[in-house]
């Protein structure tokens, strides 16, 4: 279950008990008067409905070996290939800039 907090003129507050809030196939929120009457709002007040973060979230699950076999072994290059290219770019930089 997601809990949710409401701030309303910069007073944040904890919702003690449950409030229907109907999202629209638009992505829209209504909540009814009575609930709004309830938290102690007035019509044409602004309310920033937010996340509360205080639940604990699922552990994120780790992404080590997720590659494994996925290059193929004409494309991993080796040591000599690394040096290689490491030499013509030493190279190419001597000849722009000088030794």
């Amino acid at each position: 279950m997601t809990h949710w907090c409401v701030t309303a003129n910069l007073i944040s507050m904890r919702l003690p008990e449950p409030y229907d809030i109907a999202v629209g196939p638009d992505g829209s929120i209504t909540v009814p008067a009575d609930q709004v009457a309830r938290m102690g709002l007035h019509p044409g007040e602004h309310l920033r409905v937010v996340r509360d973060n205080t639940e604990p979230q699922r552990p994120r699950r780790s992404v080590r070996g997720v590659g494994v076999g996925q290059v193929a072994a004409e494309d991993v290059l080796t040591w000599e290939d690394f040096e290689e290219a490491h030499e013509a770019n030493v190279q190419a930089a001597e000849i722009k800039y000088g030794s």
